[in-house]
């Protein structure tokens, strides 16, 4: 049995509302692997364990004790220490790899990017820093920038399969580069999303954000412009959920709500193009 990444759903079920739960052993956490709506394999933890676990995906949906996760799912738990975990599945590979010192190299120069990415940029909330400040954490991206282009020169993009978690930090040092290089590793960045190595949501953020930057309209969705908060110009807005659903993310008008704003875009009039509506939800 093959397991196809875009198919595959995560379920991690706890009694997230209620840590008391943990504490009286009463809670026990399942991670549960999806083909469609089938589950195929998962994890079972010691009741009463307290798991871990950080992911990222396409969708997440929350409720009192579930939270799933839909397209493109990566993610990490840290087990209990010396307590057995159970494994199950209609088919389980496991597999070893030889990895080269110079592969084990990149992945832990990415890995050690996280910290200095967001050394001084971490410290506020609003982005406000010094001109000093700015001065040294530029020096930073540019630093990072040159061993990761290293890297993707050599290796192509460090996707998941690549570099696990860290290649979410791949992700930021790109995001806080020059744009020549981000317009030239952008295509890398498509491919690991095609092959469902990457987020969606990451091809998105850096594709809008250099179109947006030339002063041409966006194609996702991703950007939006402020007093008042609003989405910068869209492309073919009729069909951006069309495009937005290639990659695996949600509909603008959910998108839209993380921001307090509600979104409807008009029918499209015969020019195909349609017009968005704006208005924070106190309007």
């Amino acid at each position: 049995m093959t397991l196809r990444p875009h198919h595959l759903l995560l379920a991690a079920l706890a009694c997230l509302a209620a840590p008391s739960y943990a504490d009286d052993g009463q809670t026990q956490v399942t991670i549960s692997v999806y083909n469609g709506s089938k589950p195929v394999a998962g994890l079972i933890f010691p009741i009463g364990a307290k798991v871990n676990l950080s992911a990222a995906a396409n969708h997440v949906d929350s409720s009192e004790n579930k939270i799933r996760f839909t397209g493109n799912v990566q993610g990490r738990f840290t087990p209990p220490a010396e307590q057995a975990i159970v494994l199950f599945g209609e088919e389980v590979v496991l597999s070893r790899e030889a990895i080269s010192a110079e592969r084990a190299k990149a992945v832990r120069d990415i890995e050690a990017m996280a910290g200095p990415d967001q050394l001084y940029r971490g410290r506020s909330e609003t982005g406000d820093l010094s001109p000093e400040e700015w001065k040294q954490q530029t020096a930073i991206d540019v630093a990072n920038m040159k061993r990761l282009a290293e890297i993707i020169d050599a290796y192509g993009w460090p996707g998941l399969r690549f570099a696990g978690a860290a290649s979410q930090t791949a992700f930021l040092v790109l995001q806080h580069a020059d744009h020549a290089s981000q317009r030239k590793y952008l295509p890398q960045l498509h491919d690991a999303v095609q092959r469902h190595d990457a987020l969606g949501s990451a091809l998105a953020l850096l594709e809008d954000r250099l179109l947006v930057a030339d002063g041409k309209p966006q194609r996702y969705g991703s950007q939006l412009s402020t007093n008042p908060l609003r989405f910068d110009p869209i492309e073919d807005e009729a069909r951006v959920d069309e495009r937005r659903r290639s990659i695996g993310l949600e509909p603008l008008a959910d998108y839209a709500k993380r921001f307090g704003l509600s979104y409807a875009p008009e029918k499209a009039k015969e020019s195909g193009v349609a017009h968005q509506k704006l208005a924070t939800d106190a309007d």
